[in-house]
């Protein structure tokens, strides 16, 4: 199996960092979860490569990318729109869209606005949040500390690359995480400073605290306006996409797989069955 090669993609804005195994199937991008980076699925990605073009790029704020974030992201538009610019930069045509919680989301969002990019969907563990909890939210007004908070407060500097290894390696959400796709992680996701040789965080943690506060009510309803396959896989442990979502999807005539004893990291613990359903809709979009 061959190893992606980093490329960069201009933008108005800036620059993309992407990474690409050149296959000679269809054209697969593959979009990372908010405060992760594209290196994070290498291993979920380069066995897909003898039947697939792959692509998975850095989002705005996170990895290698240098699009600025000066302001704050709403509702993900901004991650939806450059995955736009993105597409049209690689140049490869209708694209099966895959993505991981934000990244499914964001994937989703495109296929409903510019249904000519995508030619199916498979969204692993997508953010979709029904427009109730909107309502719940204001009134509920917990002191307990959610996602984002927890976020806002992560360590981002470490003396090296092995204590950031260290650091992470059985604990907290990266438990149920192999020891290589943590370190894929953290290669994707550290910068050295000059100056101190000291690792960084490339994702800021105010920045992943502000896309998680900015994370759309109501999404799951896009899938009536994408015009392609869809494939929703949720975990059965602290799924990111409720009940309810998911029978939004299934009734817009998605195919839905509940894969048992998966958590919202389903790809790190899964890959063969994320990889089995990116295959199966190469196959069923051709």
């Amino acid at each position: 199996m061959t190893d992606p090669v980093r490329t960069t993609l201009p933008l108005p804005e800036g620059e993309v960092s992407c990474l690409q195994w050149e296959g000679t199937g269809p054209f697969l991008h593959f979009a990372h979860a908010t405060g992760f980076n594209a290196q994070t699925y290498r291993g979920l990605l380069t066995p897909l490569a003898s039947q697939l073009s792959v692509a998975a790029c850095d989002q705005r704020g996170h990895g290698f990318s240098t699009l600025p974030t000066d302001e704050p992201p709403t509702g993900w538009t901004i991650y939806r729109d450059d995955l736009v610019r993105i597409l049209e930069r690689l140049g490869k045509g209708p694209a099966i869209l895959a993505g991981h919680s934000m990244g499914g989301t964001v994937s989703l969002m495109v296929a409903a606005l510019r249904p000519d990019l995508v030619r199916g969907l498979v969204l692993v563990e997508p953010v979709m949040v029904p427009l109730v909890a909107r309502i719940l939210a204001f009134f509920a007004r917990s002191s307990e500390p959610n996602m984002a908070d927890r976020a806002a407060q992560r360590r981002d500097t470490f003396p090296s690359f092995d204590a950031a290894l260290a650091a992470y390696t059985g604990r907290g959400a990266f438990k149920s995480w192999p020891s290589t796709t943590i370190a894929d992680y953290l290669h994707g996701g550290l910068i050295a400073d000059p100056e101190t040789h000291w690792m960084r965080l490339a994702c800021k943690p105010s920045w992943e605290a502000a896309t998680f506060r900015a994370a759309p009510y109501g999404r799951a309803r896009l899938a009536g306006r994408a015009r392609c396959l869809i494939t929703v896989l949720t975990g059965t442990i602290a799924s990111t996409c409720r009940d309810s979502e998911v029978a939004v999807f299934e009734r817009a005539g998605a195919r839905t797989v509940k894969v048992d004893g998966a958590s919202h990291f389903l790809p790190m613990e899964h890959p063969d069955r994320v990889r089995e359903e990116i295959a199966r809709m190469a196959e069923e979009t051709r």
